[in-house]
């Protein structure tokens, strides 16, 4: 049977540092007992290799990580199939994030893994860390 969308995430023991982002904003309970939401979980590598004065800095501005980090959630279960047949969804930040190649490809991040089912959502894999533009500065 499966988990919810944090546990099934922690149990793949990939994803240490996104949800060490999650926890440190306090999303940990709504992934867990709220939802349904979908993650666009990116793999390690994906924030290992940003620069390390600026993923110190990232963790370090709660702010910045909660705009980050929620840039990943999207309210309500998106399949791949449902992301196939959109231009663009909401971000629970509230920023619109644009879907190419028939949902291969969501806003800077390809696609890698798709429909990751947990009782409260669905989990997508991605290569890339989405940073909103509001934060684009924010790299140094």
């Amino acid at each position: 049977m499966p988990s919810n969308i944090y546990k099934t995430l922690k149990d793949m023991n990939a994803f240490n540092l996104f949800l060490e982002g999650i926890e440190a904003v306090k999303l940990t309970e709504d992934l867990k007992d709220k939802g349904p939401f979908t993650i666009i979980a990116p793999v390690e590598e994906a924030i290992r290799k940003l620069p390390e004065k600026t993923i110190f800095k990232l963790f370090h501005d709660k702010e910045v990580l909660r705009k980050v980090f929620s840039n990943h959630i999207l309210p309500g279960k998106h399949s791949s199939f449902d992301l196939s047949h959109r231009k663009s969804i909401p971000t629970l930040e509230g920023n619109m994030i644009e879907i190419f190649q028939n949902g291969e490809k969501i806003g800077s991040a390809n696609i890698l893994i798709k429909d990751i089912l947990g009782t409260n959502g669905v989990i997508h894999i991605v290569d890339n860390l989405m940073v909103p533009d509001d934060v684009f500065d924010f790299q140094v």
